[in-house]
């Protein structure tokens, strides 16, 4: 019987520390991919600083540099890259 309650705790600790985090990465890469709109700056995973001009089912038209647009698939974004958030306007004192 001890052997067999070692086994599934064993078993626990395996799923909790290997198998939910990569499952919970590969939802998080998903939902980022689905997200995925034009316009938007990616970083591949060959680490190509990217912008998305067109999305397919698929794949993805990027542009790497001016007027250098390349097809690449969607599996292939690592990250989007998020736009920095701007200041807020705050009116000018002319005292």
């Amino acid at each position: 019987m001890e052997p067999l309650i070692f086994l599934v705790a064993l078993g626990a600790v395996f799923w909790f520390l290997l198998v939910r985090p990569q499952r919970k990465r590969q939802a998080h890469h998903r939902s980022m991919l689905a997200e995925l709109s034009t316009g938007d700056e990616v970083i591949t995973a060959g680490g190509v600083f990217a912008t998305v001009r067109t999305i397919a089912d698929d794949h993805l038209v990027v542009e790497i540099a001016p007027g250098t647009e390349v097809r690449l698939a969607k599996e292939a974004v690592a990250n989007v890259v998020s736009k920095p958030e701007e200041p807020p306007l705050t009116p000018e004192n002319d005292s």
